[in-house]
């Protein structure tokens, strides 16, 4: 039994060691998806003011044209969205350190935070670290840096495949084409919008994720009441907007239950949820993206609502 005990930690620690090899001695991809991140905090940190800042996931990178936005606002935009897997947390707590007086922050992001407590997810989780060179792993709450742990195989398997393909390509890094869509940091532009597929077909449609069979998390709501109050400490005035979200999408995966819970936070959508969703033929390629088209028209609709908003935002500077 000794012997067996041994031998059993022995290629335990022969495995996390490969693992740990493969993970932290492999860089990361450098057009990988999440790599974009980088880029959008870069131009949070030196965007000039008066700005407006979305922050939420891949609703916001698929669908809205930031420069349509900036022109009609007269401000400057900051687009941080990028991946429903990151959850809402970690980028609405790492964009803080970078918020200014008289910024306006859109909250805007997936219903399935709402349940899931908006953590991130153990595939997207470790690629993020990996993607921001494991810089922020200290600010990780306990379910985040889980979901980190948990995903490190998978994340030592896809680094052993790319180490395989580049002894004949000679890169460690995706090679892609244009003529058809591909996840990647070259696909967004300066401001933070996903625009490579906007030019491209729609796709067939992602199973749409459906909603948990479970209550709103009660931690989540405690934590997304207490961020806001530390963007308006930082003089930011924050907007809760639903997502664009097409309409076989939003049929699956929102709950009433979603607007009483912010109601009792005092935290109200500034528009009902159903007045942000699309007909099913805006949609790109299923969940929260939307097509060419629906960029435009979402654009639009968000321009209307932040009219509003810097008018009343104007208007409290001078009282």
């Amino acid at each position: 039994m000794k012997h067996f005990l041994i031998k059993t930690l022995g290629v335990i620690f022969l495995l996390a060691t490969a693992i740990a090899a493969l993970v932290w001695l492999v860089p990361a991809d450098q057009d990988n998806y999440l790599m974009a991140y980088n880029k959008k905090m870069a131009w949070l940190e030196t965007c000039p003011q008066p700005r407006v800042i979305f922050i939420g996931g891949s609703n916001l990178a698929f669908g809205l044209d930031s420069h349509m936005i900036q022109d009609s606002l007269h401000c400057h935009v900051v687009n941080m969205g990028l991946h429903g897997g990151i959850g809402i947390r970690y980028p609405a707590e790492d964009c803080l350190k970078h918020i200014r007086p008289h910024d306006i922050v859109v909250l805007q992001f997936e219903y399935g935070n709402f349940f899931s407590g908006g953590n991130g997810e153990l595939e997207t989780m470790p690629q993020l670290m990996a993607a921001t060179g494991w810089k922020n792993m200290e600010k990780l709450n306990t379910r985040q840096f889980i979901n980190v742990i948990a995903g490190l195989p998978r994340l030592a398997a896809g680094n052993a495949k790319r180490l395989a393909r580049a002894c004949w390509k000679d890169s460690l890094d995706s090679e892609l084409t244009h003529a058809t869509f591909h996840y990647a940091a070259s696909g967004f532009n300066e401001l933070g919008d996903e625009v490579s597929h906007l030019t491209l077909p729609p796709q067939s449609a992602e199973p749409s994720s459906i909603m948990p069979s479970s209550s709103i998390n009660q931690d989540f709501m405690a934590w997304l009441k207490d961020v806001i109050s530390r963007y308006e400490k930082c003089g930011a005035t924050v907007v809760m907007l639903p997502p664009v979200c097409p309409e076989s999408h939003f049929a699956c995966c929102y709950d009433n239950s979603i607007e009483h819970a912010l109601d009792s936070i005092g935290r109200p959508y500034m528009v009902s949820p159903a007045a942000m969703t699309l007909d099913d033929s805006y949609s790109y390629n299923g969940g929260y993206h939307v097509n060419g088209a629906g960029v435009g028209v979402n654009s639009r609709r968000t321009i209307a609502i932040l009219k509003n908003v810097r008018e009343f935002a104007q208007m409290s500077k001078m009282q």
